[in-house]
């Protein structure tokens, strides 16, 4: 199982690194993929939805060594306490930035998110190994862009022993279009992990890869690379160091990191 498993995770690699694509709707909408990396973890560190009863915050810090630029992507999420499906197996977040700071003829402009994304992630199977979700999402607008984008989101994940497999589709509609906002956009992951044995200290990292396709309406796809390492401090907090590659072969490929923090705050009752 575990050399299939990274046979699987290598393969993943090499098809995303083959393919060309554009880098200009990632840099375009750079402030709204940054909601995408607290959904990245669910597929293979995260548990798929926030321990019910408790509220859990993700915090990162995100820079990009090609562009300068620098954001603080930030969730908080919360699972309510029950027995259905709304109120008990559905966990309800924001993800927005802290801080977004980019270089703007010559100098710096700092300023709070471009938008913000509330997302429902209800959990419809709940099995020893496999996992399967729905999350409708809506993301608002706060500047640059004008309406929003509403539409939803499938999570799959399989766990077995050590290791962890996922996969996303998603779809969304902008109300408002624009040459950066584009009518409809498609787009698929899928991510990997395994966590290290052989003493109480190894057990406590989880190495992962995650890659990306994304289609917009009217341009071009972009494929997107990311691999990085998570340390579980505590049961309730956990660190990670990413790198990511957005459009790994194409003509403005975007070479980030991302040094992030997740803080479950335990029963909010």
């Amino acid at each position: 199982m575990r050399r299939a498993f990274f046979q699987i995770a290598v393969l993943a690699f090499l098809l995303f690194d083959a393919t060309p694509g554009d880098a200009s709707v990632f840099s375009r909408g750079r402030q709204r993929n940054n909601s995408k990396i607290s959904l990245r973890k669910r597929l293979h560190i995260n548990t798929l939805i926030t321990e019910p009863g408790t509220a859990e915050v993700d915090w990162s810090n995100l820079y990009s060594f090609t562009s300068t630029n620098f954001s603080m992507p930030s969730a908080i999420k919360y699972t309510p306490s029950g027995s259905n499906i709304l109120w008990g197996r559905t966990e309800y977040s924001v993800a927005f930035d802290t801080v977004a700071s980019a270089s703007v003829g010559g100098s710096r402009l700092t300023q709070f998110s471009q938008a913000l994304t509330l997302t429902g992630v209800a959990v419809l199977h709940d099995g020893d190994k496999f996992d399967f979700a729905i999350a409708p999402q809506a993301t608002f607008f706060l500047r640059d862009e004008s309406g929003s984008r509403l539409g939803a989101i499938a999570i799959a994940r399989y766990d077995s022993g050590r290791n962890s497999i996922g996969g996303t589709f998603g779809w969304s509609a902008a109300t408002n279009t624009s040459g950066s906002n584009p009518a409809g956009q498609y787009d698929a992951g899928v991510g990997l992990g395994h966590q290290l044995s052989g003493s109480k200290l190894l057990e406590k990292f989880t190495p992962h890869f995650n890659g990306e396709w994304d289609k917009p309406s009217g341009d071009v796809r972009t494929l997107g690379a990311f691999e990085g390492i998570e340390f579980q401090a505590t049961r309730r907090m956990a660190f990670d160091l990413s790198f990511q590659q957005l459009a790994v072969r194409g003509n403005a490929p975007d070479r980030q990191i991302v040094v992030g923090m997740t803080v479950n705050l335990g029963h909010t009752h």
